[in-house]
């Protein structure tokens, strides 16, 4: 569960023993955030993935049927499809325990049921062995079950924050949190985090990695806190807008900010390596080795693994693919292997088939 942001007021008093150090020490729209919970619970951490089994799909497929506001801006902050296991609450975004929870297309659940309400398919976070539910009214943002996996920025920006939370805290809020000012009067807000690759005054693209996700903080288990927050400290609103049938009981909110309406991808090129290994023709022990991905700004290193099985650094280039000879001994056995990461920070990997290369006939040339 996301451990977050609603009011400066309540984190003076939720952590009055502070004092005005801590206060000071917290950024501008995420200082204001309270834990929900802050009394004693049953609940305790778990061992992925027993939460993320339940909820909603997010897969970038979908739509919200909700027109984009005029400011829509964002894409979603991964990549894959991930379960929703917590939304942003309606009723009242502050974090209070209350009966019932209202989702962006006006539907209401009851925490009355004594269990996840069956008429309710998102809101709920399973506690260890499944056996039970935390209901999560007043969340001011959306859980995505991530697991340690890496998170994108939702929109360019300069990053606000990339620091726990609560410096010198590692279990308090959402632990190491990165905050990203998209200069339209909204910040996004990333908590929970195992990693953070960005630094505080950075210019982030769309769809850049910023860290890994992870359950720092008071998170209960592995995933990303997304959130989208008024930089004036107007509050936070729900990127998915309002869609029921009634008027929006958060009267902050600015509308759909997806752009298209609906929760897409980053449009970038993802890395996916390919690496062959060819020997010539007129000598098998020379082995022409290539390896390519898209993704812009790709850079790659290159290993080989000869028979003994170990792992060494042979190579590496720039560019969307390169190339380079590889000298081999006559009845030994060798492949290759590639990594890439791009000027976005995706990475992948891969590698080559082995390849055999032959005894020398009697008489034969090696060279």
């Amino acid at each position: 569960m996301s451990i977050l942001v609603s009011k400066a007021m309540r984190v003076f008093v939720l952590f009055v023993t502070l004092g005005a150090l801590l206060l000071s020490a917290l950024p501008a729209q995420a200082h204001s955030a309270l834990p929900p919970g802050h009394q004693t619970v049953k609940y305790s951490r778990w061992a992925y993935p027993s939460q993320v089994t339940y909820g909603p799909i997010e897969n970038g497929q979908g739509t919200t049927g909700i027109g984009p506001a005029a400011g829509a801006f964002l894409t979603l902050p991964f990549m894959g499809p991930h379960y929703i296991t917590s939304v942003f609450d309606h009723c009242y975004p502050d974090y209070n325990q209350r009966d019932h929870l209202c989702r962006y297309d006006g539907t209401v659940a009851s925490a009355k049921v004594g269990g996840p309400d069956p008429t309710f398919d998102a809101g709920f976070a399973q506690s260890p062995g499944g056996h039970d539910y935390l209901y999560y009214s007043g969340h001011d943002g959306y859980d995505y079950g991530l697991y340690y996996e890496p998170v994108a920025a939702a929109a360019a920006g300069r990053v606000l924050i990339a620091n726990w939370l609560v410096p010198g805290c590692h279990t308090c809020l959402s632990g190491q949190t990165v905050e990203i000012d998209h200069g339209n009067g909204l910040l996004t807000f990333y908590g929970h985090l195992s990693r953070i690759d960005v630094s505080k005054g950075q210019y982030v693209s769309r769809g850049q990695v910023i860290g890994i996700s992870g359950m720092t903080g008071s998170a209960t288990g592995p995933h990303l806190h997304f959130g989208v927050y008024h930089t004036n400290g107007g509050g936070p609103v729900d990127p998915y807008g309002w869609g029921g049938s009634y008027a929006d009981p958060w009267s902050r909110d600015v509308g759909d900010l997806w752009i298209g309406g609906s929760p897409r991808y980053a449009g970038i090129a993802m890395p996916h390596v390919s690496v062959t290994a060819v020997p010539h023709d007129d000598n098998p022990a020379v082995l022409d080795v290539t390896w390519s991905s898209p993704g812009d700004g790709a850079r790659f290193t290159v290993f080989a693994v000869g028979p003994d099985g170990n792992r060494r650094l042979w190579s590496g280039s720039s560019g969307n693919n390169g190339g380079q000879t590889f000298a081999g001994k006559p009845g030994e056995a060798y492949w290759f292997w590639a990594t890439v990461t791009t000027n976005l920070g995706w990475w992948d990997g891969g590698g080559s088939d082995v390849v055999r290369v032959p005894h020398l006939n009697h008489g034969a040339a090696t060279t």
